[in-house]
């Protein structure tokens, strides 16, 4: 399933995605960089932003941002690889966005909106209501905390050049990535993509890479080989997702591997297409039968094309094979209270605060347990819910309201009541500072 978490502009639509797969993915590729730097891999939250535009940063609290368009760009995981090893090294480095006190608690979704320009709220159907930026004094502040030096620059590369080479993986990529920056240096500010702006490149700092290239030990240095497959697999996704579906049909028409007839399966269902797009995952889940994320696109398409009966064992298959994954729960527990069966609310409620015990900031998710509660009777805790959804989608005054029907329910000093406390608190913190 893809979630998006949309920041609107004047001239387009941004999002953030959410993928299990496409994120575990990158987390392949960053955690042995991450454990040779002595950085624990969970400590390292990574999300995609729908931009087509070259980018990439690091913010505080060890978030990486990685645009769409960059992750599009890369026919390989060379390249990719090469430039999550370089916002490692701004992370190793302790390089990360200066925000002031006012602004080290922003969660991804305010913090995205801050920076791509406008409010912020939950894709798939039901928006949230989001956040509003603040003045144009205070998106040039947020500009200035995201370059980085020429010093910080040279260093996260000379981190990532270490880190590549003591994992046994090529620095090619890194190259690579680099010579594309370079060919933007003739364009003027507004044409080149924010990463030329906002990492400040140098004719020393591509000197230093080739250098370190040319001098790599003999024998051919290449990323695992399961890497490439996953590669494609993510590359098809993304274009099938993101890509008009006639784009993409064409795309993958001529591919029967896997990555082919994943991409064409996604066109299928994007245009409506139920029968071919229904084959192809059927298919491919006769290959892999053990794959989740087959499971789980089946259960999209059913499910988005209000056949949420049929929908619901794919999800619970996708949800048995990868019971650690919080998005694959929240997609079981959309299901199983859009159903309708009363009997399904309580697994519902369980499999939200399961997600929710691995990845509290998902707005989404207390959303739907708000509704979980409110379809069981429970209005208490579907206000706290809704509490958390609003502090979530920086909606403070709708917490506030939210926190004030709660508390009034609950019993004074009971575990839930103290939390609703501590949402007042923060909420009306932002608020003010707002």
């Amino acid at each position: 399933m893809m979630m998006a978490v949309a920041v609107a502009t004047p001239a387009r639509a941004q999002s953030l995605i959410r993928d299990a797969e496409i994120e575990t993915t990158i987390r392949a590729y960053a955690a042995p960089l991450l454990q040779g730097a002595g950085i624990p891999v969970d400590a390292v939250t990574f999300r995609l932003i729908n931009n087509p535009r070259l980018n990439a940063f690091v913010a505080k609290g060890n978030r990486m941002f990685l645009f769409t368009g960059l992750v599009m760009r890369t026919e390989t995981p060379d390249e990719l690889i090469g430039v999550i090893a370089h916002e490692i090294g701004h992370i190793a480095g302790g390089h990360h966005v200066r925000l002031d006190d006012n602004l080290e608690t922003l969660t991804a979704t305010s913090l995205l909106g801050l920076l791509l320009g406008a409010a912020a709220g939950a894709l798939a159907g039901r928006p949230d209501v989001g956040i509003a930026i603040g003045t144009g004094a205070q998106q040039a502040a947020l500009r200035n905390f995201m370059t980085y030096s020429r010093t910080q620059e040279s260093s996260a590369d000379a981190f990532a050049l270490k880190a590549l080479e003591r994992e046994g993986l090529p620095a090619d990529g890194l190259l690579e990535f680099m010579h594309e920056l370079e060919s933007q240096e003739a364009l003027t500010p507004e044409m080149q993509d924010p990463y030329m702006r906002t990492h400040p490149l140098t004719r020393d700092r591509i000197r230093a890479v080739e250098n370190r290239v040319a001098s790599a030990p003999p024998g051919v240095r290449a990323v695992p080989a399961p890497w490439e497959d996953m590669h494609a697999r993510m590359l098809a996704k993304l274009n099938a997702f993101l890509r008009p579906p006639g784009e993409a049909l064409r795309l993958y028409k001529d591919r029967e591997d896997i990555a082919g007839r994943y991409g064409r399966a996604i066109a299928h269902y994007r245009a409506v297409e139920m029968d071919p797009a229904l084959a192809l995952i059927d298919g491919l889940i006769a290959d892999e039968p053990n794959n989740p994320y087959f499971h789980e696109l089946k259960g999209q398409m059913l499910f988005e094309n209000t056949r949420v009966a049929e929908a619901l064992p794919s999800y619970e298959r996708a949800v048995s094979l990868l019971p650690e994954e919080p998005l694959l729960r929240v997609a079981l527990a959309h299901a199983q209270i859009e159903s309708g069966d009363p009997a399904l609310l309580e697994p519902a409620q369980d499999n939200l605060r399961n997600a929710l015990s691995r990845d509290p900031s998902s707005a989404l998710a207390w959303r739907l347990l708000g509704q979980a509660y409110g379809r069981a009777g429970d209005a208490a805790m579907a206000d706290y819910a809704m509490a958390e959804t609003a502090l979530r989608s920086g909606d403070y005054e709708r917490a506030l309201f939210h926190v004030g029907r709660a508390e009034t329910q609950l019993k004074r000093g009971a575990p839930t009541w103290l939390r609703l406390q501590d949402i007042r608190g923060e909420a009306e913190r932002r608020r003010d500072d707002g």
